[in-house]
């Protein structure tokens, strides 16, 4: 049951920026697909509510010269019908089509899916691959992290007293990419993933130039990625041996939470080297019996 709480709707940012500055307690209403559930517990007659649907220029996906902006309160719904993500940044389009369920989709939003950092969040790991920017906007202006940056822990993002998530920034790259996200979870329908992993390949035909990045979710208290991982996969032919030394180099660094409800650690360090596989085979990147190069 809500304990009760105040509750505001301003029409812009600086109204919100206003209410978020001045209310030691305040919390912001997107989506609310999570934070409804979190006042359950939470909520009280001090703590006030900003919902910030009616603040212009929040929603929508637009292309600029830097590459793609999403506004926060764009819907998961919207991210699944929009043609530039499907093609594009492909692994974000695959992370929202399994996002919940419709109902869930046409509410929730990118912007609070991000700022509720869990470390299953769907959109976490195509924004660590991609490596996003978000722009905040608070008392003191405008500022732009790297997403890698804002996201600090478990529930824990990098916004000062005030401040408002409003936009996203996919960069554009320069070449061809190709990128995935599979995940696995307890059940086909609505459910968190007990694990998560996207890939980008950038030069997808052309293995000397190509970068591989890997971002799981679920195995830390962030997205994370391996940096060996990706040094030992790009840049060269793959094969079955060195997918198999990738697999045991994934399954060693990764550190799962004991209590985890979804999946036990020892199964999420077997399946994560293998969801790897998965979408690096289906991009058709590894060569049986190729010669290294």
């Amino acid at each position: 049951m809500f304990r009760g709480f105040d509750y505001v709707r301003p029409t812009d940012i600086s109204g919100a920026i206003d209410a978020l500055s001045t209310h030691e307690d305040s919390e912001i209403l997107a989506g609310g697909t999570d934070l409804l559930l979190r006042l359950r517990e939470t909520s009280g007659p001090d703590k006030l509510l900003v919902d910030i649907k009616r603040c212009e220029g929040l929603r929508g996906i637009e292309e600029r010269q830097a590459g793609l902006f999403i506004g926060p309160l764009t819907t998961i719904r919207e991210l699944v019908e929009s043609a530039l993500i499907r093609e594009r940044y492909r692994c974000l389009w695959d992370a929202a089509s399994v996002f919940g369920c419709h109902e869930i989709r046409n509410r929730a939003t990118i912007g609070g899916n991000i700022v509720h950092a869990s470390p299953g969040a769907e959109s976490g790991t195509p924004l660590f691959v991609f490596e996003a920017s978000v722009e905040l906007t608070g008392p003191s202006g405008k500022r732009t992290l790297p997403v890698l940056e804002f996201w600090q822990g478990a529930g824990k993002v990098q916004m000062q007293r005030g401040e408002v998530l409003t936009g996203i920034l996919l960069p554009e790259f320069s070449g061809p990419i190709e990128s995935r996200y599979r995940r696995i979870s307890r059940t086909k329908g609505m459910d968190l993933a007990a694990l998560g992993v996207s890939v980008l390949v950038t030069s997808p035909d052309n293995p000397s130039q190509r970068e591989i990045r890997i971002a799981m979710a679920a195995v830390e208290q962030v997205p994370y990625r391996n940096r060996e991982v990706e040094s030992l996969l790009s840049h060269r032919v793959l094969d079955g041996r060195i997918i198999a030394e990738a697999k045991v180099m994934m399954a060693e660094s990764i550190h799962p939470r004991d209590t985890s409800i979804r999946a036990n650690p020892s199964y999420k360090r077997a399946m994560v080297g293998n969801l790897t596989e998965q979408i690096l085979g289906e991009l058709e990147l590894i060569e049986e019996g190729a010669a290294e190069k």
